[in-house]
């Protein structure tokens, strides 16, 4: 049980897992449960996914991580797009990216130990 704690408390797995989760099983989930398209571009392309790449820019730069891995979510979100939806929202990854290079860029270098992933 300490490993899987300590597994879990990992800012780079906790970065993939919700971009997955956000990315793939968020938007079937959506649609299973029967909700309009309309509804699931409005929730979850302008709401949920530009609050996950701020607070993914949040914690890269929190956790003094790679700065690569700021483009993860919205390479994975791209990909999402290309199997699922329509190609018009591809712009979508490059707002995503900008909005974790500005959360990136306006949080202040962490003081505490440095993680290297």
């Amino acid at each position: 049980m300490n490993k899987m704690k300590k597994l879990f408390s990992k800012p780079v797995l906790l970065i993939i897992l919700t971009g997955l989760f956000v990315s793939f099983a968020l938007p079937l989930l959506s649609s299973f449960v029967g909700i309009s398209k309309i509804h699931r571009i409005i929730y979850l392309f302008l709401v949920i996914n530009p609050l996950l790449s701020i607070l993914s820019g949040w914690l890269i730069r929190r956790a003094t991580l790679n700065f690569a891995w700021l483009f993860f979510f919205p390479a994975v979100f791209a990909i999402s797009i290309w199997w699922r939806f329509a190609q018009y929202n591809y712009w979508l990854a490059g707002v995503y990216l900008i909005l974790g290079l500005i959360a990136y860029l306006l949080i202040p270098v962490s003081q505490s130990k440095t993680v290297t992933h």
